[in-house]
């Protein structure tokens, strides 16, 4: 979370502005996470219909029947996307559930004034050890078909950051390694072009962490890994 301060910079006012964004957020199907209640529940949604005459909004309904009535009773909810690599927050004020087009839906406001921050470091988060990630990387000095299979420790849009207990990889900061691979459950297998930024030694166990940016990712992973985050961040909330 950003300090106060810090987000009037990136908060719109502007109603124009505020439809621009949510109508952009509603035609990519830009997943969203709605985070309510003390103990910090979280339900997953989309913008399905943004209504400027009404100044209303529609929100696919979770898939969740406990969370999306804990969803219903909150007094406020606040709402975080990521959107080629922007991220957008607002706040609502409140939930109702309607049947939209069919189906079960929530109705709420739009809201009066939104954060969109867009920052050159990208929102990491970490994996879960307990259902690890592999990342295959390819070692040609070592042959055409050697490579070295290491544990995804944190991913963002950016980068990632891959943890390596067997130090079968020299990472170097600066190096380079092309067509890594990476198995992200109920996204697809990424391909990508990874620089190591800064290389560490793990604070606990034996291995090596190594820090990692993405060069000239296609718009396909990214579009991969956009919607992987808040479904890995639901999952961890679960684990808890």
């Amino acid at each position: 979370m950003l300090e106060q301060d810090d987000s009037e910079k990136y908060r719109i006012h502007s109603e124009a502005g505020i439809l621009s964004i949510l109508r952009s957020v509603m035609r990519n199907h830009a997943l969203a996470t709605c985070h309510f209640g003390r103990s910090g529940s979280i339900i997953l949604t989309t913008i399905i219909d943004v209504d400027a005459k009404r100044r209303e909004m529609v929100l696919d309904y979770g898939g969740d029947e406990a969370s999306n009535q804990q969803a219903l009773n909150a007094d406020t909810l606040r709402v975080v996307v990521l959107l080629d690599n922007v991220k957008i927050q607002f706040v609502c004020n409140g939930i109702e559930k309607i049947r939209f087009e069919g189906r079960n839906a929530f109705r709420t406001r739009v809201p009066q004034t939104l954060l969109r921050i867009q920052r050159r470091e990208h929102y990491r988060i970490k994996t879960l050890m307990s259902l690890p990630v592999k990342c295959t990387i390819p070692l040609h000095e070592k042959g055409a078909s050697a490579a070295a299979e290491v544990i995804l420790d944190d991913i963002s849009c950016g980068g990632m950051a891959v943890i390596d207990t067997r130090f079968s990889v020299n990472f170097e900061p600066g190096a380079i390694y092309r067509n890594c691979t990476v198995a992200l459950p109920e996204a697809g297998v990424a391909n990508v072009d990874l620089q190591v930024r800064h290389v560490s030694a793990i604070s606990r166990g034996h291995g090596q962490r190594a820090r990692c940016i993405y060069i000239d990712p296609p718009d396909n992973v990214i579009s991969m890994i956009q919607p992987y985050i808040p479904r890995l961040e639901l999952e961890r909330k679960r684990k808890q």
